[in-house]
């Protein structure tokens, strides 16, 4: 990419635009999310486990679709994903994941969750707790602040995206703050979610609160570790001899950090050979890899219906812009 395309790229500021509503297939379950938004990632994962059929809408995070009325009349907040069955609209992962683990049972879609009341229910739980209170998304924006950590990415986490993804920081939270001021409805919902934003980019940016962030993920997977060896070999995932919710939270959340390149700052080199071992299982899964070519797929038809502004610098631009767009997100 040439100085002067840069340079226009950097003058091109977010602006709002007109998204129309979709058309929609009748008759089927759409879910709407983005590629690289963790819990985007997560329904996708329990989609593909429960082999439940569904059509697929990729919200376009880095141009403000999700601030678009059509979509904030699905969920007032902005946030992906969301599920639309029928007239029916279930925003949030957790109440998407609980309402097609209810509604799609028996030997045609696995459960995901054990027996309430169980030893195994109780510890599915505990392990979707912890999950849930990591700071995902402060991990993902820090790992490309922090170059001290000497991390190894893998694609598309690399170089180029790296550092587009930094220097779109504020291009993303400047369309939230004009959707806070431009749009009419769902302000207190917006306001709330940029201050959030805001606060995880200043946490981040503190080599000190980014490592307490670091050594909360190294705390909980030491305790996996210990669990795991425990377990071992009498069964292969965290609860006993099937896949649970709590199998795909902790796999996706290893995956990311695959992803990012923490697997030598965590468990590679025996570090931890139980999560090391479960993590190469996991990634056996044909849910996996369902999860991995889809992303190249969907980015190549985000990047068909983007503007021509954002496309002058090629695809690190762009792809950066998307995913720091997701993880602003989540």
């Amino acid at each position: 990419m040439s100085t002067d395309q840069a340079k226009e790229i950097e003058a091109v500021s977010p602006s709002l635009q007109d998204f129309k509503a979709p058309v929609l297939p009748d008759n089927k379950l759409v879910l709407f999310f983005h590629p690289y938004n963790f819990y985007s990632q997560k329904v996708l994962l329990v989609l593909y486990e429960k082999k439940i059929d569904f059509f697929p809408y990729v919200v376009d995070l880095c141009n403000g679709e999700q601030y678009s009325s059509w979509f904030l009349n699905l969920n007032p907040k902005g946030d992906v994903p969301v599920l639309q069955d029928g007239a029916f609209i279930v925003p949030n992962s957790t109440h998407i994941i609980n309402y097609v683990e209810s509604k799609f049972r028996g030997a045609k879609h696995p459960a995901l969750k054990p027996q309430q009341n169980s030893k195994e229910y109780d510890q599915m739980l505990l392990y979707e707790q912890a999950v849930g209170r990591l700071p995902v998304g402060a991990l993902s924006l820090g790992s490309f602040i922090h170059d001290d950590l000497k991390l190894v990415p893998k694609a598309p986490f690399i170089g180029p995206v790296r550092q587009s993804c930094l220097k779109n920081n504020e291009k993303v939270l400047d369309l939230l703050r004009r959707s806070v001021e431009e749009l009419a409805s769902n302000k207190a919902a917006l306001k709330n979610k940029l201050d959030i934003q805001v606060r995880r980019r200043d946490l981040v940016s503190s080599r000190a609160d980014f490592q307490r962030v670091l050594d909360a993920v190294r705390h909980f997977l030491l305790y996996v570790e210990q669990e795991l060896s425990a377990k071992a070999p009498r069964s292969e995932w965290l609860t006993g001899d099937e896949v649970t919710l709590a199998d795909i939270s902790l796999g996706l959340l290893l995956h990311r950090l695959y992803q990012l390149g923490f697997e030598n700052h965590y468990w590679a080199f025996g570090k931890l050979p139980q999560v090391e071992a479960y993590f190469l299982r996991f990634r056996q899964r044909e849910s996996y890899h369902r999860l991995q070519p889809s992303n190249f797929a969907i980015l190549r038809e985000m990047w068909m219906r983007t503007p021509g502004n954002y496309k002058l610098g090629a695809g690190a631009g762009f792809l950066g812009m998307a995913m720091f767009a997701a993880f602003a997100h989540k």
